[in-house]
């Protein structure tokens, strides 16, 4: 399953800063489905001479990647439309690798781009950089700003920093570097190595939730799956809730190459939800299955034949029921994250 992840931030990076995001790149690349994600910034006109985050991690990514086809599915910039080839820009950038062109404002590609990452770390920056993590934030994205390049991602992680850990699971060791002064030349390889791992480690823990929406189903999902889901620190992600604007086949798609488990609530066996799981199944990825029954005894001739062989919590629509589907829902996350084979490195 691919994991974006998205670089952000300065647009004058010190030599030390230009070296660490080269080196976070060579890291976050040499996980296997991992596809960075850049804003396309590549200098002020009048600056031709400074280094941005976009173009360090563009240069190094194009060395590591050095096949045309490699290199186009596991780089994508993200440009505004509006504002491509106008002589007045001050703004150089690039289009390379897959390139999405949003319609709209800068903000709108801002947006857009926050959206569609799976996690995001940011380097230094000023003034847009903000909006980003704001944005991530408000979208419950894993992020993470390095406090020690400054500007931006110092701010706001000392503003934010409860609600940027909530999301990751960074050692104390690791956030004593990240928060101390710029670390020697040397450390930075060992840091980026660790801040690639932990944002990857993050993103990659998105649990999709199939279910039918309405009464009687958005508050089992409020109250049970998602706190379950969540005691398990997963992010929980329903299309309805989560995915703000677009056609819903294609955001179920999306966000189901993005999710790392899958859970489907075949309660009432809604042709939705139906369609969805032998998308599911399709896809050789094994959901976690629930059924919430109205009746005590258990009517296996209730469910489709191909559903019988499942592995399938069914319980009884009552409040005990929905504890037992929510402890073994949490018990199979804990699981699935403890067993979870290691990221495959590419040679």
């Amino acid at each position: 399953m691919t994991t974006r992840i998205a670089l952000y931030g300065g647009t004058n990076l010190s030599t030390e800063e230009a070296y660490f995001v080269r080196c976070l790149t060579r890291h976050l690349l040499a996980i296997q489905g991992v596809v960075l994600i850049s804003g396309g910034f590549k200098c002020f006109r009048e600056h031709p001479e400074r280094v941005s985050v976009d173009s360090a991690a563009l240069l190094e990514a194009k060395e590591r990647l050095d096949q045309p086809e490699a290199f186009n599915l596991r780089f994508e910039t993200w440009l505004p439309l509006e504002r491509l080839d106008r002589p007045d820009d001050k703004v150089e950038r690039f289009a390379e690798g897959t390139v999405h062109r949003i319609p709209g404002t800068d903000q709108a590609r801002r947006f857009n781009l926050v959206k569609a990452a799976d996690g995001l770390v940011t380097i230094k920056g000023e003034g847009n950089t903000r909006t980003v993590l704001e944005l991530a934030l408000a979208l419950d994205k894993p992020a993470l700003p390095i406090p020690f390049t400054g500007g931006d991602s110092r701010t706001l992680w000392e503003n934010n920093r409860a609600a940027f850990l909530y999301s990751l699971n960074l050692r104390p060791e690791l956030i004593g570097r990240l928060e101390g002064d710029p670390p020697p030349l040397s450390e930075l390889e060992g840091i980026a190595r660790e801040v690639a791992q932990a944002i990857y480690d993050a993103a990659k823990k998105r649990c999709l939730v199939l279910m039918p929406f309405g009464p009687g189903h958005d508050d089992f999902y409020q109250n049970v799956l998602r706190h379950a889901i969540e005691a398990a620190n997963y992010i929980p992600h329903r299309i309805d809730i989560d995915d703000y604007a677009g056609n819903i086949p294609s955001l179920f798609l999306s966000s189901l190459e993005r999710a790392r488990t899958v859970v489907v609530d075949v309660t009432g066996l809604n042709p939705n939800v139906m369609y969805e799981l032998g998308q599911v199944h399709a896809r050789g990825i094994n959901p976690f299955l629930i059924h919430r029954r109205q009746k005590a005894a258990i009517d296996v001739d209730a469910l489709p034949f191909y559903l019988r062989h499942e592995k399938l919590v069914n319980e009884l629509n009552d409040e005990a029921g929905q504890r037992r589907i929510a402890d073994a829902l949490t018990r199979y996350l804990n699981f699935v994250a403890k067993n979870a084979e290691e990221p495959r490195r590419q040679t």
